[in-house]
């Protein structure tokens, strides 16, 4: 083979492959469909001009509806103007990243580089919009967005958790200077991506309207200075239903069985990734000029990352079965500085030529050059591994030592090393002519050593089932709706989730699947870890992507049974805690549980909190703030079940308070609810806990253990405890306006009891020696446990009126506790 690398090294064409990645490059900057039609018809025409055969453009819906293999597909978009100016006196330093030629007040222009705006910006009216500009840190603040920008913190990347709270809000969008390498490009800009609230890695229709901008880091520590300066926005951005073009094209060999050149299109940096689509051209030529004809038929693939891929792949369905012997992925190859990751596909115990291939051309190259032998991965674009899709398919990708991630600098052909790009483009040469010339190759069989792991999720795991029900892994949860969409491990393709999906064949039970994920990982999943993959495919099966072969579940009736046995009967008035997912597989979830609660007592109350603080033991700097708003139920920041009981049973009803509501049923809810008013203290006189108290209630902790102690607060609310603290919230009116409220006694801090398992906290231990009863009963894969609230209060008064400080924690770390204890 290095007789080969020679070989291919003399005939690879180094000006070809600078000229036209440069070409497409500046083709592909301007992000609008538009130009990414263009791209693709330059691709096309390259392609043909060197007499590659069988070269097609297709065309794939871009309207932010279509789905394909559970990816969202992007809506149509296109540009021309898209400017931030600042009006009045601007700065007379302000720095314009470019040619020094932006004119004096321009933070950013689309046409000096079209980086400065964000991909799926909206437009304004011609003459623009006057706005502000207001900081991340106004904003967690409490300062209203309504119709402004935000200017976000240096470390803030502008993704789903950033824009989605600031259009609830009525922002207009953001201002970026998020950089990787900021500290050694800092006149440079970040590409963005994925400034979507969904997820997805472009905007769809399900998208609102935003503007935004990317600025440098020295743009963005002028604007943070300016302190809320005002500024004239102008953009002509508009989506639209359009289509999403890719090219492919097909070398006839001796069989129909396929090898695919693969690289993405639409990323508009040299090494991420017209280099990649431009080195696949180049061995697509060295290859035909090598002369006969190869085993296997090479297929070149071209298209936009992830979705693309996925369209073609759905595009092709079931001739796509057996069909492809190997695949590379040419995204970002080594063409900076250092090593290459060799990424293999992930095969479990059915290895693929591309990894056998891959472990020759290491075994043979590994003392000349430099190469990482890497994990077996499915990452961005070896997704179509999945064994439901059949492409298996490994990475030829730029090691860590360069390369940077989105940055402008990307784009100028002095950041590239053209001559390590030779040398890898020739290396490449070598494994596609092995692979496409690969018939002969024996692909041995394998087995994976499974390790003999035991644990209470691991064993509960084995009594699971599942097979996929379509290819493609999911992604964009499509089938979900948008309130019920949950994390999924790993973010699908960037850990062991994706290889438990792809080896799921409908026999294998769920523990062997991570058994099997682990040993292609090279690392053991943590029990959480377990657990939460093991409800993740709960919830696809529930949303129909697995069929399920065997599930045990519990019923409304066990639950009934259960809460029965721990004492509940109708009398009672529940305060409850809930945490559904450490049970096990409730069948009809949530809802399931809010009934069995209902069927067994009379009165049950649901915690509904929420997190509108702008001050709370200090100024608020965090992403879940959102203005007090009664009428949206995602903002409960307290689990499924109290989401479900605002949004799913019109019979509710809830208290007012903007904070610390409480929402539920029964003959005596309104006794409970209806006195807390809006700004009383959280959890003290007026609040459900008092009144639950007066008739005798009891705590339930479903399936939780003693954490979510909220009555304990109450406790420290009548002791008058010296950490209690005023919190400054912001509520939104009926009219949309914002309003500031002060709320005394709050609850600022760490407790002891926050942390698991609350049971050894001190004050716990103290309230079980002075007879504190908790009765216990078995559910699932944990524990309903009741609490009587006369007792606890009884004899948790005394422990903290004894030690008004027995609930904080005694870390030493801890600042806030540690600042009382001294």
């Amino acid at each position: 083979m290095k007789k080969m690398y020679q070989e291919f090294l003399a005939g690879v064409d180094k000006d070809f492959l600078r000229e036209n990645a440069i070409k497409l490059m500046q083709i592909e900057q301007k992000q609008t469909s538009a130009a990414q039609y263009k791209a693709c018809e330059f691709v096309r025409d390259l392609m043909i001009e060197n007499g590659i055969p069988n070269v097609e453009l297709l065309e794939f819906p871009a309207d932010g509806k279509t789905v394909y293999q559970d990816k969202r597909m992007p809506i149509a978009w296109d540009a021309s103007v898209g400017k931030l100016t600042i009006m009045g006196n601007a700065p007379a330093w302000t720095p314009y990243w470019g040619d020094g030629a932006g004119g004096e007040g321009v933070l950013a222009d689309y046409q000096r580089h079209p980086f400065h705006l964000i991909h799926g910006s909206v437009s304004t009216p011609p003459e623009g919009i006057i706005t502000r500009i207001i900081t991340e840190d106004q904003y967690l603040a409490g300062t209203d967005p309504r119709g402004c920008l935000v200017m976000l913190n240096p470390m803030t990347d502008p993704r789903p958790r950033v824009l989605k709270p600031i259009l609830d809000q009525g922002g207009l969008g953001v201002v970026s200077d998020y950089l990787v390498g900021r500290y050694s490009t800092p006149d440079h800009l970040q590409w963005v991506v994925a400034c979507t609230e969904a997820g997805d890695w472009h905007v769809t229709a399900q998208d609102r309207p935003f503007i935004g901008f990317s600025v440098s880091p020295k743009v963005g520590d002028m604007i943070r200075k300016t302190n809320g300066c005002k500024v004239k926005v102008e953009c002509d951005g508009h989506r639209y239903e359009g289509v999403l073009p890719m090219v492919t094209a097909l070398i006839p060999g001796k069989s129909e069985k396929e090898v695919w050149i693969m690289a993405h299109l639409f990323e508009p940096m040299l090494n991420d990734d017209a280099i990649g689509v431009i080195t696949g051209i180049e061995i697509a030529k060295q290859l035909l000029k090598k002369g006969g004809t190869p085993d296997y038929s090479i297929r070149l693939v071209f298209a936009m990352e992830f979705y693309g891929f996925a369209a073609y792949a759905a595009y092709r369905g079931n001739d796509l079965n057996g069909k492809v012997a190997g695949a590379c992925n040419l995204d970002n190859i080594c063409c900076v500085t250092g090593d290459i990751d060799l990424k293999l596909s992930p095969s479990g115990c059915d290895p693929s030529l591309c990894n056998v291939i891959l472990k020759e051309m290491y075994d043979e190259f590994k003392d000349s050059r430099r190469l990482l032998y890497a994990t077996k991965e499915y990452h961005d674009d070896q997704s179509l591994s999945d064994k439901a899709v059949g492409v298996p398919t490994t990475w030829l990708m730029g090691g860590k030592s360069g390369g940077l991630w989105h940055n402008s600098r990307q784009c100028e052909p002095d950041f590239i090393n053209w001559d390590l790009l030779h040398e890898n483009a020739a290396f490449a040469c070598v494994y596609f002519y092995r692979m496409a010339n690969g018939a002969n190759v024996v692909v041995p069989e394998q087995k994976l050593e499974l390790k003999d792991l035991h644990s209470p999720w691991r064993d509960y795991a084995a009594k699971f089932v599942f097979a996929r029900k379509e290819p493609g892994f999911p992604y964009s949860q499509a089938k979900v709706p948008a309130y019920a969409k949950i994390p999924l491990p790993d973010g699908v393709i960037y850990g062991p989730f994706g290889n438990i999906l792809s080896n799921m064949d409908g026999k294998k039970n769920v523990a062997t699947l991570i058994l099997e994920a682990e040993a292609e990982r090279g690392f053991d999943l943590k029990e959480g870890q377990v657990k939460k993959v093991l409800n993740a495919l709960n919830h696809l099966a529930d949303y129909g992507y697995l069929d399920v072969i065997e599930r045990p579940a519990l019923t409304q009736e066990d639950l009934v049974a259960a809460l029965k046995q721990a004492g509940i009967t109708q009398d009672d008035v529940l305060l409850v805690h809930a945490s559904i997912s450490k049970c096990g597989y409730i069948q009809g979830g949530a809802e399931t549980v809010i009934n069995a609660i209902r069927e067994a007592s009379d009165t049950c109350l649901f915690t509904t909190f929420t997190r509108p603080y702008i001050y709370l033991g200090g100024v608020n700097s965090g992403w879940n703030y959102q203005p007090h708003d009664p009428a949206n139920p995602d903002q409960v920041w307290t689990g499924t079940i109290g989401k479900t009981v605002l949004r799913n049973y019109p019979d509710a009803i809830r208290s007012r308070h903007v904070t610390h509501s409480w929402a539920g049923f029964g003959s005596k809810a309104h006794a409970c609810l209806d006195a807390h008013e809006p700004c009383d203290t959280p959890t003290g006189k007026n609040s459900p806990l008092e009144k639950a108290l007066e008739l005798n209630g009891k705590i339930l902790f479903f399936g939780t253990g003693l954490e979510p102690s909220t009555f304990l607060h109450y406790l420290e609310d009548i002791a008058d405890v010296p950490y209690l603290d005023t919190a400054i919230c912001r509520v939104k009116t009926e009219t949309g306006d914002l309003k500031t409220v002060a709320i005394e006694k709050h609850l600022p801090g760490d407790r002891e009891f926050y942390w698991e398992p609350a049971e050894n906290s001190v004050f716990y231990r103290k309230a079980f020696e002075r007879g504190l009863k908790v009765t216990k009963v078995p559910l699932g894969m944990n524990f309903i446990q009741v609490i009587d609230l006369q007792e606890l209060y009884r004899i948790g008064l005394e422990l903290v009126r004894e030690d008004p400080l027995i609930l904080l924690c005694e870390k030493p770390d801890c600042l806030f506790c540690s600042r009382f204890r001294k």
